[in-house]
């Protein structure tokens, strides 16, 4: 375990593209922009503070979100709304706790020892953050071993469950304020490249961009080609998105087979008929 001070891969480096910090920016901006944050967010305003929050998203959201519930809830004191954003720097905070990493859950060890660095008085802010990063893919022992402060944590300390796919111990989830943020959610019509430079021009891009932030194009297409009738193509993107979040697929290979059935016309059963 560590506080987000100078993680490795915790948030973009200064070197990393443009495009990916416009997506995590666009993606937090969707999620602020949803019902499910604006509960959350009104509870934390009138002072409900839940102990633990179980966010179910695919991988894309997390970071964005951990940054905007961490934000909210150090700044609930009135000495923190008088100097917003104390203590922070850049994204990183000593208040904020991170089990594990985005793609790789935390060990029993780092379970068993949160108990005592979430008992420590917050450095600079009213509460101190756990961040369980993949907890749908803790080991049976390591997810045991949080039940006890999940239902009895510090005063001011908080947990936030990240997880991709609904598999968390019922008693961990029964104690927690449960948001869902569905890539359907947010995924409005949007029309695919049209000439050859515009194909170009998306294909490169996808190269620094993660593998859910070009999921979220082939579900905006898809929405386009449904309102305009065209309900096969429409289809095939809606089961690609879902094939790709199964098997996490590549970004390369989610890109190459949009390009395959959005420019070349290639449905998705064709595709994989010679695979069979």
């Amino acid at each position: 375990m560590s506080t987000a001070d100078g993680v490795d891969g915790f948030f973009p480096e200064q070197g990393e593209t443009r495009n990916l910090i416009s997506e995590e920016s666009k993606i937090r901006e969707a999620i602020s922009s949803g019902k499910s944050w604006r509960e959350l967010e009104s509870a934390l305003r009138r002072g409900i503070v839940p102990q633990s929050v179980v966010f179910f998203a695919p991988m894309v959201f997390h970071v964005p979100f951990i940054g905007l519930y961490a934000e909210t809830l150090f700044d609930l004191a009135d000495e923190a709304r008088a100097y917003p954003r104390r203590g922070w720097n850049g994204e990183n905070h000593p208040d904020l706790l991170l089990l594990g990493s985005p793609e790789t859950p935390p060990g029993i060890d780092d379970c068993r020892s949160l108990l005592a660095d979430l008992s420590s008085r917050p450095v600079c802010a009213p509460y101190r953050l756990a961040v369980v990063h993949c907890a749908d893919r803790l080991s049976p022992p390591a997810a045991n071993s949080l039940l006890k402060i999940t239902e009895e944590p510090p005063p001011r300390g908080r947990i936030l469950f990240l997880l991709e796919e609904e598999n968390l111990l019922p008693t961990l989830r029964s104690r927690s304020w449960i948001l869902r943020m569905p890539l359907e959610e947010i995924a409005g019509p949007v029309p695919p490249p049209g000439s050859d430079e515009e194909w170009i021009r998306w294909l490169r891009n996808t190269g620094s961009e993660k593998a859910e932030a070009v999921l979220l194009n082939a579900l905006g297409w898809a929405r386009w080609y449904a309102l305009h009738g065209d309900f096969r193509k429409a289809a095939d993107l809606d089961s690609l998105v879902t094939l790709s979040q199964k098997t996490r697929l590549s970004n390369s290979m989610i890109a190459d087979l949009l390009f395959l059935m959005t420019r070349e016309d290639v449905s998705l059963e064709d595709f994989f008929d010679p695979l069979r």
